[in-house]
């Protein structure tokens, strides 16, 4: 009975303004500079402004390479913030998005924040598909959403429209400014790292989390309890290893590739390789992790082409999108963003060829959106194939592919027994695993790991009612582990999302556009019998009353559980969704 989908994500970047206009039969370089987006002409030594806001944040280029996204701090939080009126001092400001056709040179505002409340939309660099045909961004509105209810949202350039494709998604730590984490969208799916706490531990975990961009569904692992849990993975991408799409992370100085379909890892012998996605045989890009005097590390970035390995002087402080190097169309050359200018280089040169020359730009100066440093050809990862001796994925068997029930639940959330039998905890996610002991209804529970497929269930680690293990989820559209949500005045909870429920024999229920009486109004009424899918998480209202949002026909809405002891709504038999 009790059944739900998990999710995946996505992300873009900056500007207002007109934008000029030139020719040029070299491709140009795209530039973040001084809060503006610039064009570099390497051929005719000249650099234009392509925005004038002065808050723009990108340029983050398509993988076809005929698009730039970017993203401009609101204008009217920038007003608010200069008259000191803005409450928020760092961290994410509230952004739109732009898209940049390079072609035309046309702009065009994609998201704004119509609709915002005082806060503004909070939005991360957005990610283009694979295609170059979507965009995806995290975006949170801090007055209406919680940490643990941020949306993934995901633009379409074909129908203009834009979907929600997660609205649960959870921001993990955050300090007093909040942070909107990147995305990484490739052939696996939208990725991004983000940071959690666990049951019992003073300290913020390491999780990637994996959305599925066709059916919401979403995988996630905790890089700290697999091998080399003490090592953090710094910066993480999507490459191409042996014709297979993976995740590569990058600890201290060493490489890992991660499985995204079983969470396995291995270590790369050979440092992974930068290049130009369309041209064959041209420069290739291989960063070095280098200790530094200060403790930490640095980026030498060395480049092979014709079997001559190079070493082209650059230095970069990390391998985030700020300081990632480019190269040109035809992939002789590479180019990269100081701060204080573009500069570009090609085996033979002795001294850098530079575009421009102007005061430092200020990477991280508030408010302007998470800059990005430079495009300007597309470009992709991978690696030589060349791995070390492979690592499990923890307490993982069998095909991911049978386990039919969409997994609802994720590491840091608490749970529920649903009413009924007790749970088995396992040693380990295995049904040949020793029973370490049982779980019983109406208990609740710690999500510590998982969910990981093996055997046909999706199990997860749990902590709590004494004991510590892997439980199963359910099975066959029914759910054993539902979202723990304590509700003063409503019955134990029963119904989760992605399940199918019916309004109770009686009277017919509301359907209301918020979670409570207070402030909402009716949108739909459901007689008794009535079937509904529950679309998300419950809340609890402030007289204590768990609401569901859910669909009824064509309606979207919210409606309570009941009051008391009383259900006004139940599990519908045989009528799960996934």
């Amino acid at each position: 009975m009790k059944k739900m989908l998990l999710l995946f994500l996505l992300a873009l970047a900056v500007t207002g303004g007109h934008i000029a206009k030139s020719q040029s039969s070299n491709p140009d370089i795209y530039a973040y500079q001084n809060g503006d987006l610039w064009r570099y002409n390497l051929s005719a030594s000249t650099a234009m402004p392509l925005t004038q806001s002065g808050y723009n944040g990108g340029p983050v280029l398509s993988p076809d390479g005929r698009s730039i996204a970017f993203l401009e701090a609101a204008p009217s939080f920038v007003a608010d913030f200069h008259a000191g009126a803005a409450s928020q001092t760092a961290g994410t400001p509230p952004a739109d998005i732009w898209i940049l056709d390079i072609a035309g040179q046309n702009l065009r505002k994609i998201a704004n924040q119509r609709g915002a409340s005082s806060a503004g939309y909070l939005r991360s660099i957005p990610a283009w598909s694979p295609d170059s045909r979507q965009l995806a961004w995290l975006q949170i509105d801090t007055l209406v959403q919680s940490l643990e209810g941020a949306s993934l949202l995901v633009y379409s350039l074909d129908t203009g429209a834009t979907a929600m494709l997660a609205g649960d998604v959870n921001l993990g730590y955050q300090e007093s400014n909040i942070r909107i984490p990147d995305l990484r969208w490739g052939a696996g799916g939208i990725a991004r790292l983000f940071f959690a706490y666990l049951y019992g531990n003073q300290s913020p975990f390491t999780f990637l989390e994996v959305f599925n961009p066709s059916d919401g569904s979403r995988r996630q692992f905790n890089l700290e309890l697999t091998p080399d849990a003490a090592d953090l993975a710094i910066n993480f991408m999507w490459a191409d290893h042996l014709g297979q799409d993976v995740l590569l992370l990058r600890i201290q100085d060493r490489w890992e590739v991660l499985n995204p379909l079983d969470g396995s890892r291995s270590r790369l012998i050979d440092a992974p390789r930068l290049k130009n996605r369309f041209v064959s045989g041209a420069l290739e890009l291989i960063p070095t992790a280098v200790a530094n005097a200060r403790g930490g590390w640095e980026i030498h970035w060395r480049a092979v082409t014709g079997g001559q390995l190079y070493d082209t002087g650059y230095i970069s402080r990390d391998l985030d999108a700020n300081r990632q190097p480019a190269l040109s169309s035809d992939g002789s050359q590479m180019a990269w963003h100081t701060g204080e200018r573009v500069s570009t280089w090609r085996p033979g040169m002795l001294t850098d060829a530079r575009a421009l020359t102007s005061d430092a730009a200020a990477y991280n100066a508030f408010p302007i959106p998470g800059p990005v440093s430079l495009v300007w050809a597309p470009m992709e990862w991978a690696t030589t194939g060349v791995v070390a001796a492979a690592q499990a994925a923890p307490a993982s068997e069998g095909n991911p592919g049978l386990c039919a029930l969409a997994p609802q639940l994720s590491a840091g959330q608490q749970a529920v027994v649903s009413p009924g039998l007790a749970n088995r905890v396992r040693a380990a996610a295995s049904l040949n695993a020793e029973v370490v002991g049982r779980i019983q209804a109406g208990e609740v529970l710690t999500i510590v790991q998982g969910p990981v497929c093996s055997g046909g269930y999706y199990w997860y680690s749990v902590q709590g009612a004494g004991l510590a293990g892997w439980t199963v989820e359910g099975i066959d559209g029914d759910y054993w582990l539902l979202y723990h949500i304590d509700c003063a005045n409503s019955p134990p909870i029963r119904l989760g999302k992605g399940m199918i429920g019916t309004v109770s024999a009686g009277e017919a229920n509301n359907i209301r556009d918020g979670a409570g009486t207070s402030g909402s109004a009716i949108v739909g009424r459901m007689p008794a019998g009535a079937n509904f899918h529950i679309s998300g998480y419950p809340a609890c209202d402030a007289e204590g009353m768990r609401w569901f949002p859910i669909q009824y026909n064509q309606v979207e809405g919210w409606t309570a559980a009941g009051q008391g002891a009383e259900y006004w709504i139940e599990p519908a038999p045989s009528q799960a969704t996934g």
